[in-house]
C-alpha cells in the first residue's frame, strides 16, 4: 500500500492507488463509511468489468483499516477533512473527484469545502444517517468513549455478529480504533443534524448521489433539488459495495461521464 506521513510522530496514513496511468492529476479519491475501510470495501467495485477504471485511490481514514490508530489521535469528521486536504495538497493534483458513503459523505463535503483546488465531480453513495444508523450510533456515544473503548466496543461486536447479516463489515469495524468509532460516531450524529444539504447544493462541482433501488420518491427529490444526478442501484441496501459491486461501479462510472 501507499503511505502518507500525517505528523512527524510515524502516525500513516495508507491507500491504494490503481490505475495511475489512466491520469496523474484528476484521481477519484475514495471515503468509506464508519466501522469501514476502503481497502476492503472497493476493490470489487474498480475492478469490475463495469469501472471506468480512472486513477483511484482508496484511503483507509485515520483510525481504520490499515492506518494509523493513536489512542490520541483527533477522528471527528473535521480533523479526518483536515488530513485529507493535507494529504491531497502534499501530491501536487490540480484538481481531485471525490466518492464519500455513508457517513463518510459529511467528511467528503467539508473536504471539498476547504480543498484550495477545484473538485471535479462529488459522488455520494447512499449519504447521512438512516435511522437504523442513527439509532446504532446514539447507542455508541449513550457511553462514554473511556467506558466504550473499555468494553462497550467488544459488547458491540458481539451484538452485530448475533445480529447475522453483518458478516463482511465486521471484518473493517472489528479492526477499527474503539477511540475512532467513538468519535467519529459523536461527530457524525451532529453532522447528520446540521444543513449539510444545504452545504451540498452550494458546492461548485458536478454532482452524483448514489442509492439503493429502494430509495423514495421523497429521498431521490431532495438529492436532486440540491442539484445533484441520481443513479439507483437494484439488489441493494445501503452497503451498496457489498451488495452490489458491479452495479456500484457501474453508478459511479455513470456520474463520473457527467465531467467529460
Amino acid at each position: 500500500m501507499n503511505t502518507f506521513a500525517v505528523d512527524d510522530r510515524e502516525n500513516i496514513l495508507r491507500y491504494f492507488d490503481l490505475y495511475s496511468s489512466a491520469g496523474a492529476f484528476n484521481p477519484l479519491l475514495y471515503i468509506h463509511g464508519l466501522g469501514c475501510a476502503s481497502s476492503s470495501d472497493y476493490p470489487p467495485v474498480v475492478t469490475a468489468d463495469s469501472y471506468s477504471k480512472c486513477r483511484s485511490l482508496l484511503v483507509d481514514l485515520m483510525g481504520s483499516g490499515f492506518s494509523a490508530k493513536p489512542q490520541d489521535g483527533k477522528y471527528i469528521s473535521d480533523a479526518q477533512a483536515a488530513v485529507l486536504s493535507n494529504f491531497i495538497v502534499s501530491q501536487g493534483y490540480s484538481n481531485v473527484n471525490l466518492f464519500g458513503h455513508s457517513a463518510g459523505a459529511f467528511i467528503v463535503l467539508k473536504l471539498a469545502q476547504q480543498l484550495p483546488i477545484p473538485v471535479g465531480t462529488l459522488i455520494l453513495c447512499e449519504p447521512g444517517l438512516t435511522d437504523y444508523g442513527v439509532a446504532m450510533l446514539s447507542a455508541i456515544t449513550s457511553q462514554t468513549e473511556a467506558e466504550f473503548v473499555n468494553g462497550g466496543f467488544s459488547q458491540f461486536l458481539a451484538q452485530l455478529k448475533a445480529q447475522g447479516g453483518n458478516d463482511a463489515w465486521l471484518g473493517p469495524f472489528s479492526v477499527a480504533s474503539p477511540h475512532a468509532i467513538h468519535q467519529w460516531a459523536r461527530s457524525a450524529i451532529d453532522d447528520n443534524s446540521s444543513p449539510w444539504l444545504d452545504d451540498l447544493a452550494r458546492l461548485n462541482a458536478i454532482k452524483g448521489v448514489i442509492l439503493s433501488q429502494t430509495a423514495t420518491r421523497d429521498e431521490i427529490a431532495k438529492f436532486e433539488q440540491a442539484g445533484c444526478t441520481v443513479e439507483l442501484v437494484a439488489n441493494a441496501e445501503h452497503m451498496i459495495a457489498y451488495d452490489n459491486p458491479d452495479g456500484l461501479a457501474a453508478a459511479i462510472s455513470n456520474v463520473l461521464k457527467l465531467g467529460k
